[in-house]
């Protein structure tokens, strides 16, 4: 009897924790430059997995604090949003350019946040946010 009690108070522990603890799944919402230069929605990602795979990535990235100014607008822009409406977080813009050989992407978070990623996490990055391999790209 002293045993079904300690599970149920310890039961009880764990739903009281779980329903104080806040619900913070997040998706990823991509867009994608078209013909014109306008960007297009593309795809939305919400399988945690890929969601921590390329919080991960970026991360462990080695940021560079500089001003940057490309000479052509990103291939991609991405953010981050939590699914549950009651938790509110700022938006912070990924914008994502293809390298011209096709092996590496270049990412700038924000305004001032700059990396050049190496060839295999941009591999993995790109195949998150666009369901194709790098390598394809002509």
């Amino acid at each position: 009897m002293r045993y079904f009690k300690n599970m149920l108070v310890l039961l009880l522990f764990v739903f009281i924790m779980a329903g104080c603890t806040p619900f913070e799944r997040q998706k990823i919402e991509v867009q994608k430059i078209n013909e014109e230069g306008n960007y297009e929605d593309f795809k939305e990602i919400t399988r945690s997995k890929n969601v921590k795979r390329v919080k991960k990535i970026l991360h462990n990235a080695d940021w560079e604090q500089v001003k940057v100014d490309m000479e052509r607008p990103p291939d991609y822009q991405f953010i981050f949003q939590f699914i549950n409406p009651k938790i509110e977080a700022k938006a912070i813009l990924y914008s994502v350019w293809i390298s011209p050989n096709n092996n590496t992407l270049e990412v700038v978070q924000g305004d001032q946040q700059y990396v050049h990623l190496d060839e295999k996490d941009a591999s993995i990055l790109f195949e998150v946010l666009t369901d194709s391999n790098l390598a394809d790209v002509k």
